[in-house]
């Protein structure tokens, strides 16, 4: 039925069920006539399970597999509106388990699916989101598939009122795609989803939000308005830009980009130092061997090894003072950092898509089976610490899965890198290890490893920072009840004062007076939840205990002390608290939103 049709109901109300028309196949049947000069072939490439022996729902994995080759061929053959690409790439690289775990998905032993479709859409010029090029969008199909819709999560960056942290479609998504396709079933039968139906309706989100009601239009035109903004910015930039080969990937070769690599490390994942030939021989054994040579294993789970040459170093700095100078407007990097520059936001995201696959994919999968397992998306920024900007930051957790951490230089002393223990675990605020940054050389860990950037004594430190996404680790039980706090261990003993957070420890005080800086930041805490406090007996400080009484006497704000409410500002850093993990979003989005609809409304 018609999508324009089914968006049309009542502002604010679950949508009406479709009117019910004539049934009619959705199947395109192709023919294929050639002439050999014996008589013409007539070849029909009809869909696998027309007529199955088994309802849908019940198929045979092999059933499912060959009915969406069918379906990828059908697009191929007579695309859907907007559709540039489709391509059937196999089974993902991780799955959930029986146990509700993400595990790597075994080839030998597994028949798909799940199967991964990769498309490219792009929507009509009318739209704020028209892009030449289109949007990269993975769709994920189920053993259930056709009764159960495939899962789709755009695979870059865009800001979209619709949209989750992980680039995920709401469930009145899936609700709208239902009953897109139940006009389509025969009397009596569930609905089956098909490919088609489901682009349809992902064309269709990037032209006008799923409800029509008037809140939800001024979502997302604000949402559209921010993302126009920043294609305009990218394309405002070019003129100004300092090595173009970090923009384009037709320049940007795999062989000019292991160049960028320490020699040691193009060594252990190419097998020379030559970066001529910016490829492996597929002995997955003998590279993961001189990987685990390289790859130093500070403290469990924090890992060092030199990444990037020195002058692929000053390049990404001199990009960062070309950004400067250009007066552009500057994203903040997250909810913590307020000066650097994030490369997703000013045209780099495509020569770090390329970065995380060649480069960060087989360090993560090897230190890191279950996080690391399959990087589907990343944000990366640089990070910027100097006296009059961020001096250090605040102990915190990534909106990451797995956090690499390049330091680019320039001059500096101090600064090092604190890390305490795992989100959820008995000794997250206990200490473990201090790094000490070298130019040109990464720290890798875990997002959910407290850590923090100790103070600069003097001069400027500038970071590379690229947070991967696992997509499928973070739709599994155990990521899950780990945000909502239902996994999570009792403190074993009282936090370390160096491990404490200002920003989200809501026992900051009892132990620390207020950092020098507590004016510019925001105090959320949360940590630890109550239930997982230690037993152990604590004396607060004097100077907490002269806070609390003045607050008491004063009648004082209390959000200083214990967070801010609602608000909810993510992108950075302690993940879990409130049991969400936040988006890309930060504290200066949510008032650039606000701006848009306030002109939005001052037009209407």
């Amino acid at each position: 039925m018609d999508v324009a049709e089914l968006m049309h109901c009542a502002p604010c109300e679950p949508p009406r069920a479709p009117p019910r028309r004539p049934k009619r196949p959705f199947h395109i049947l192709t023919l294929d006539i050639s002439d050999d000069g014996r008589g013409v072939a007539v070849a029909l490439d009809l869909p696998p399970c027309l007529t199955p022996l088994a309802p849908p729902g019940e198929w045979p994995a092999r059933d499912v597999a060959d009915h969406v080759l069918w379906e990828v061929r059908q697009l191929r053959a007579s695309p859907s509106p907007g559709l540039l690409h489709i391509e059937c790439t196999g089974p993902p690289a991780m799955v959930i388990n029986e146990e509700g775990d993400a595990v790597a998905f075994d080839r030998e032993r597994q028949a798909p699916p799940p199967l991964v479709v990769e498309v490219r859409l792009r929507p009509p010029e009318s739209s704020l989101y028209y892009t030449e090029n289109g949007y990269r969008v993975r769709l994920l199909i189920e053993e259930q598939y056709p009764l159960r819709p495939p899962e789709a999560n755009f695979m870059q960056t865009i800001h979209h009122f619709f949209l989750d942290n992980d680039n995920g479609l709401p469930s009145m998504f899936y609700e709208l795609l239902t009953e897109l396709v139940a006009d389509l079933a025969p009397s009596g039968t569930p609905p089956q989803h098909t490919l088609r139906a489901t682009l349809q309706l992902l064309h269709h989100c990037l032209q006008s939000p799923l409800h029509p009601c008037e809140g939800c239009q001024q979502q997302f035109d604000a949402y559209a308005l921010m993302h126009a903004e920043r294609v305009k910015s990218i394309r405002d930039y070019k003129p100004f830009r300092h090595t173009p080969e970090l923009f384009d990937m037709v320049g940007s070769t795999p062989q000019r980009r292991a160049e960028w690599l320490h020699p040691e490390l193009r060594c252990a994942l190419y097998g020379g130092a030559d970066a001529s030939s910016a490829s492996w021989d597929g002995d997955e054994g003998a590279r993961e061997g001189r990987l685990r040579a390289l790859l130093r294993e500070c403290v469990e789970g924090v890992y060092a090894f030199p990444f990037l040459t020195d002058a692929a170093c000053a390049m990404l700095v001199a990009e960062v003072d070309a950004y400067a100078e250009s007066g552009l407007p500057q994203a903040r990097p997250n909810s913590m950092n307020k000066y650097g520059l994030v490369l997703n936001e000013v045209g780099m995201e495509a020569t770090f898509d390329s970065l995380q696959r060649e480069v960060l994919q087989p360090i993560a999968k090897l230190l890191f089976p279950i996080e690391g397992g399959s990087l589907d998306r990343h944000h990366s920024f640089v990070v910027q610490y100097q006296e009059g900007k961020d001096l250090g930051l605040d102990m915190h957790t990534d909106n990451s899965d797995v956090t690499f951490n390049v330091c680019l230089g320039r001059d500096f002393a101090g600064a090092g890198l604190t890390f305490c223990g795992y989100m959820g675990a008995a000794h997250h605020r206990h200490f473990s290890y201090r790094h000490t940054h070298v130019k040109g050389h990464c720290v890798v860990h875990l997002g959910r490893r407290r850590h923090g950037a100790d103070d600069i004594a003097s001069g400027e430190r500038l970071n590379l920072i690229i947070w991967n996404t696992n997509l499928a680790h973070r739709s599994s039980p155990s990521y899950l009840e780990l945000q909502r706090q239902h996994r999570y261990e009792r403190e074993a003993a009282p936090p370390d004062l160096v491990c404490l957070s200002y920003t989200h420890d809501r026992d900051y005080l009892k132990y620390k007076e207020k950092p020098t800086m507590h004016h510019t930041m925001t105090r959320r805490g949360w940590c630890p939840p109550l239930f997982a406090q230690h037993d152990a007996p604590s004396t607060p400080s004097p100077a907490a205990e002269q806070h609390s009484e003045r607050h008491v006497l004063d009648g004082g704000d209390l959000s200083d002390d214990f967070g801010s409410g609602g608000l909810a500002t993510g992108g950075g850093a302690e993940v879990g608290g409130g049991g969400g993990s936040g988006g890309d979003g930060t504290l200066e989005d949510v008032l650039r939103i606000q701006k848009v609809l306030n002109s939005i409304g001052a037009r209407t």
